[in-house]
């Protein structure tokens, strides 16, 4: 399963790859949509910084920061329970795609708690 915050991170050669390896059921969806569904193995994509990084920067029209409850004191709170969702979808194992000349600051926080990281040689 292949997830990111927003639809348009879908890599553009998912059906590509479906052709290619017909045997693999290979997904793509939201985080949002993700919330129930489990696979072995997930990939998580767009973990970088800037505007269209993850966690968001902003995620509200001002017509829905009236209406809805006042942010959390804790730093991007609803983006982190939103990682978390996508963390917890695999049963095997989960991969962490960000670009490391802007990376989220979840990736920094991942390294702090001693999540370990591969990297590509």
């Amino acid at each position: 399963m292949l997830l990111a915050r927003y639809h348009y991170l879908r890599p553009e050669l998912m059906e590509k790859a479906k052709t290619r390896w017909p045997k693999l059921n290979l997904d793509f969806m939201t985080i949002h949509a993700s919330k129930g569904q489990q696979a072995d193995y997930v990939i998580l994509l767009g973990l970088q910084q800037g505007k269209e990084g993850f966690p968001a920067e902003a995620r509200e029209s001002i017509i829905e920061q009236g209406l809805l409850p006042q942010p959390e004191a804790f730093p991007d709170a609803e983006e982190r329970r939103l990682a978390y969702v996508a963390l917890t979808r695999a049963r095997q194992q989960v991969w962490l795609m960000f670009d490391k000349a802007q990376p989220s600051v979840f990736v920094g926080q991942f390294r702090e708690l001693g999540v370990p990281m591969l990297r590509k040689a």
